[in-house]
């Protein structure tokens, strides 16, 4: 049986630039620790602090804590912010509306399941299978960090978009390194030519020898 999710529509050349723009402009913001914490951590494990309990797999991460944890640990993150974490097809999504409220979500490709829409929290790196493609819409994109097909969007998960807004980000460091080595090196060479101009050598002026009226 092929399970196969709902991709939203496609979305007019105009409003393709425009995701691009503000995606752009996203990456000039630093990704929180959170967001990379929460990427990386493994969900669905059996909680070490409850492991006599029944319901105990960890589908939950605190956002102050940097953590995650299962519902029997609620209430001492209930003051916290935390999301919830789903799974379908194997794979770790996440409620777009309730990540929204943390952060921007822009470019990350959304589906449809269960009336809610979600992404895909990281990176997925298997293309599916023929018969999902064919009961989906056509593919017009693709993931610019992993190339996975894509229906509207620039990145296939989150992940995908914290590793481009990280990249860009150490980009964006070692180019401002390198101007502010360039300012300080013409800054220096401009001292010294500021230097010369301001404090020219006076040269002597050898004083002519005195003419005579001629004597009539």
């Amino acid at each position: 049986m092929c399970h196969c999710l709902s991709i939203t529509q496609p979305i007019s050349c105009s409003t393709w630039r425009a995701v691009r723009q503000s995606s752009a402009q996203d990456l000039s913001v630093k990704v929180p620790a959170w967001v990379e914490v929460m990427c990386t951590e493994l969900f669905f494990n059996p909680c070490e602090s409850h492991e006599d309990f029944r319901k105990n797999k960890e589908d939950g991460f605190c956002i102050d804590c940097h953590q995650s944890f299962c519902c029997n640990c609620l209430p001492a993150h209930a003051h916290h912010r935390h999301l919830k974490i789903r799974r379908y097809v194997y794979c770790e999504v996440i409620n777009r509306q309730d990540l929204c409220k943390f952060f921007d979500c822009s470019g990350i490709q959304t589906y449809h399941t269960n009336k809610d829409r979600v992404i895909f929290l990281k990176q997925r790196s298997q293309q599916p299978s023929p018969q999902c493609q064919q009961n989906n819409l056509r593919f017009l994109h693709n993931c610019i960090i992993c190339n996975r097909s894509l229906q509207t969007s620039l990145y296939c998960s989150l992940q995908c978009k914290v590793f481009s807004m990280s990249r860009d980000e150490q980009a964006e460091e070692a180019n401002q390194h390198s101007i502010d080595e360039k300012e300080e090196d013409l800054c220096n060479c401009g001292g010294d030519v500021i230097e010369t101009l301001s404090s020219p050598k006076r040269q002597k002026l050898r004083k002519g020898v005195a003419l005579r009226a001629p004597m009539f």
